[in-house]
């Protein structure tokens, strides 16, 4: 028997210790813990168990694991350095650009690298010098042929307006004489476009450029004819609709005009109607854009032309613009009903007369028929319920800044 007293090893029939006195079958209390908190182990032979040979420490484990991640990290990093180095080298070298159009005429590959090819040139062109050389240079020759396109453009208007005033002619069967009126040459042009995505309008980029404004031949208001230039811009290629400007009604809360209760201005394709000064200044305000100067205005609606009565042309008749309808009975047409002119605008003439932020002021060494106030601007382009002589590109309309009517809507522009 063991004594738990001082772990002597006695006879199985000992009532007491040999070594120590103590009743042997009698429990001893556990010794009290040393000051550090543990008790001592009353094994003489006991130890800390050693670590598993197959286990690693945890310590080497961690170390390991951030050192291998590490090299990770740098292989990468140099395969990137590798990856953006060869497509440098191979954008601006010959010996580069050589093997592209090489795997170009590949057709399995040629089509993925003239995607990627897009894709780059549109987003990295800055920082790449042959691309940008590249983009300098097409942007350079478009200016070039848009400045051919208005010289030639130009060249014809005044060979037209100098036939017009020979006023060439031909006898009829009858003896009469029938006035003819040249016919002007219309050139097909490559515009530009932006969409407005606040109210869902396609927009003209108008290159910059000279316009000759004004008329000697029509009323005091549009005299003398001087030259203004235009910087680019953008223009909407048709009348704010009533469905367009419903889209700022509901996002502002904006009060609605009168006239979209009629049937007859009412059509989602429909330009508004009834909109004052302020009406339409709040919608482009709204929409990020502004109403159009009186320049602007006409540099748009002649297309590019001079000397021209209307926009592409010197004469008008019904199927090319919407004017001279009932005014109790009938309203405005659809937008882009009728044909457009050079820059691809529609109903420049006829259908809504447009407000502009000009004021009603004379042009330089001109005067008006009749002096208006600051609070007063320019209106153009005639309407739906205008004659005829109300629609050239030159004629001027004075109303205040609070007028509204059923022929007169808006159309917005934005620099470029």
């Amino acid at each position: 028997m063991i004594c738990k007293k001082c772990n002597t090893l006695n006879s199985n029939d000992a009532k007491v210790c040999i070594n120590c006195g103590q009743k042997l079958g009698v429990t001893v209390p556990p010794p009290p813990k040393s000051p550090g908190g543990a008790a001592p182990s009353l094994n003489r032979t006991a130890s800390s168990p050693k670590p598993s040979a197959s286990v690693p420490p945890k310590s080497g484990m961690q170390g390991g694991d951030e050192k291998k991640r590490s090299f990770l990290w740098i292989l990468l990093i140099v395969l990137l350095l590798i990856i953006v180095g060869a497509g440098y080298f191979y954008v601006n070298t010959d010996l580069g650009q050589n093997t592209v159009e090489d795997l170009k005429k590949n057709q399995y590959v040629g089509e993925y690298i003239a995607l990627a090819d897009s894709v780059l040139k549109a987003n990295f062109s800055e920082f790449v010098p042959r691309w940008k050389t590249e983009a300098e240079a097409k942007k350079l020759a478009e200016l070039k042929e848009i400045a051919r396109l208005d010289s030639i453009a130009f060249a014809d208007s005044v060979a037209a307006a100098e036939a017009l005033k020979k006023k060439s002619s031909k006898k009829t069967s009858s003896g009469g004489v029938v006035e003819q009126v040249p016919k002007y040459k219309r050139i097909k042009r490559n515009m530009q476009y932006y969409k407005a995505l606040k109210d869902n309008m396609n927009m003209v980029l108008i290159p910059a450029g000279p316009v000759t404004m004004g008329s000697d031949m029509e009323s005091e208001n549009e005299k003398p004819v001087h030259l203004v230039s235009v910087k680019e811009f953008y223009i909407d290629e048709h009348e704010v609709t009533n469905a367009q400007f419903r889209i700022f009604v509901e996002e502002t809360g904006y009060k609605l005009p009168k006239f979209i209760l009629f049937d007859r201005f009412s059509g989602p394709s429909q330009p508004i109607v009834g909109i004052s000064f302020e009406d339409a200044e709040a919608y482009a305000k709204w929409a990020g854009k502004k109403l159009p100067t009186e320049a602007q205005w006409e540099r748009a609606a002649r297309g590019g032309q001079s000397n021209l009565k209307y926009p592409y042309s010197n004469d008008i008749d019904p199927n090319m613009a919407c004017y001279d309808l009932n005014p109790e009975l009938d309203g405005p047409a659809d937008v882009k009903s009728y044909e457009p002119n050079d820059y691809k605008l529609y109903d420049m003439d006829g259908n809504v007369s447009e407000w502009t932020s000009s004021s009603a002021l004379p042009y330089p060494g001109g005067k008006l028929v009749m002096e208006y106030g600051q609070d007063y601007k320019v209106i153009r382009g005639g309407s739906w319920k205008d004659i005829k002589s109300s629609l050239t590109v030159s004629k001027r309309d004075f109303k205040g800044k609070k007028w509204t009517g059923n022929g007169t809507g808006f159309r917005c522009v934005m620099d470029y």
